[in-house]
């Protein structure tokens, strides 16, 4: 005897994640000279600074779509500049998805640097909330992804709005 239970299939679409400061460019993460931005990202040669200042010229990481994050987010772990999870949160960007599971929205433009301060606020409050969560591994990867997510845009950020046009720093190995 075959028992055939047909359930509908779960939609797997998602809004994009609302920012509620859309208007934030400086948060507890915000960077103010070059060493410390080239120590959150691990500048250690030239040929990565050069790299670096190619694909961040004339960024605004407060106005930036999820294609040109996922774009700078791959060439960041490309070049061993920031781990895969902190990649992930640059690829899945602004995370509206189709009722596929597919993104979508990769176009509109949205402020990141609230947008990953805002993500890790909300995860903090959810391991105040439910405590028990808070010591799961998975939950811990997902809060050093989203605290990687919020050093590593802040140290483009500051790259992209520097004063000088070389960005170049003082490399010592």
């Amino acid at each position: 005897m075959n028992i055939s239970i047909r359930t509908p299939v779960l939609s797997m679409q998602a809004d994009a994640y609302v920012i509620k400061n859309p208007y934030e460019t400086k948060n507890a993460y915000t960077i103010t000279n070059a060493a410390d931005a080239a120590e959150v990202l691990s500048l250690k040669s030239e040929s990565a600074i050069g790299a670096l200042k190619d694909m961040i010229r004339g960024c605004d990481f407060t106005s930036i779509s999820t294609n040109e994050l996922a774009r700078i987010g791959s060439k960041l772990s490309e070049l061993d500049l920031i781990d895969d999870h902190v990649a992930c949160a640059f690829i899945s960007g602004g995370m509206a998805f189709d009722k596929n599971g597919h993104s979508t929205g990769r176009d509109v433009k949205y402020n990141a640097i609230a947008m990953f301060n805002q993500m890790l606020g909300d995860n903090k409050a959810y391991a105040r909330a439910w405590p028990m969560y808070a010591h799961q591994d998975s939950f811990k990867i997902v809060t050093r992804m989203l605290l990687g997510a919020n050093q590593a845009i802040n140290a483009l950020s500051y790259f992209a709005n520097s004063d000088k046009n070389d960005l170049s720093l003082s490399i010592h190995t």
